[in-house]
């Protein structure tokens, strides 16, 4: 893990229907991911989505942004 990724330690996770989850947005603060995980439970309320802190570069895990997400409103 390259010393940037490792400054986007916060993340929002999505719930899959097959009981794993996918990073959709990487984060240096957890009040910056907070925001974001406001804004997609009140625009996507069907979906489950999770803070979570995480520094592992566990390949179990599928991440679709492996960098910092300024602006996740963009990527949906």
């Amino acid at each position: 893990m390259t010393y940037k990724d490792r400054l986007c330690c916060w993340a929002i996770a999505r719930l899959l229907p097959s009981h794993q989850w996918m990073i959709v947005a990487r984060f240096r603060s957890r009040s910056d991911a907070d925001g974001h995980f406001q804004f997609l439970r009140q625009t996507i309320p069907h979906v489950k989505f999770e803070v979570v802190f995480d520094l592992s570069g566990d390949s179990n895990r599928l991440s679709v942004l492996g960098r910092c997400a300024n602006s996740l409103a963009s990527r949906l």
